[in-house]
């Protein structure tokens, strides 16, 4: 692949280090085509563009087996865990580059979800040994600027973290997203 972009998202800075998902999504050239679709399940489930947590349980429902459903969302969707550790940024951009290994691009454009403009740097520096010989951008997302792919790698990283703890359907639900390719462990 030329270009890939690539979304991320983060769950369990709140736990202490007991629990810690990223969740990332890479998209190419199919990137508008896929947008397209996950602003119209959002609509369709009615899940709209909130956050996984301000989503009414049905509707997140809703929005993941139709999700389970989108043959353009087989081997794009990444997550890996990291239970007992609290360096969250190195942790996210170990992550991220873990994930690239998979696509192995020329060129990325990174986003993550709550990435302050300071924080950029630091960032680059840890995923630098990761991307290699790939030309890299790194760039935040503020909270208004939210879009679908944030919300789509939100709501993995919500499932995750609901089937962590034990909720019967998450974990089921987790299990068909592996079974599909639609949600890789690393």
């Amino acid at each position: 692949m030329a270009t890939v972009f690539e979304y991320i998202d983060e769950s369990g800075q709140d736990t202490s280090g007991v629990f810690f998902v990223v969740s990332m999504l890479i998209l190419g050239t199919e990137r508008d085509e896929v947008l397209k679709l996950l602003e119209a399940i959002e609509s369709k489930s009615k899940k709209g563009n909130l956050k996984w947590r301000k989503a009414d349980y049905r509707h997140r429902q809703s929005y993941i087996h139709m999700i389970i459903g989108l043959p353009q969302m087989v081997d794009k969707i990444f997550f890996e865990n990291f239970p007992g550790r609290k360096d969250y940024l190195a942790l996210t951009a170990q992550a991220a580059g873990d994930a690239l290994r998979h696509v192995r691009p020329i060129r990325v454009v990174v986003y993550v979800d709550g990435l302050r403009k300071t924080q950029i740097p630091k960032f680059q520096r840890y995923l630098k040994p990761s991307v290699r010989g790939i030309k890299t951008e790194v760039r935040g997302v503020r909270k208004e600027e939210n879009n679908a792919f944030i919300r789509l790698v939100d709501a993995m990283c919500g499932l995750i973290r609901d089937a962590h703890y034990g909720h019967e359907w998450s974990q089921k639900t987790l299990r068909l997203l592996k079974a599909k390719r639609i949600l890789k462990g690393l």
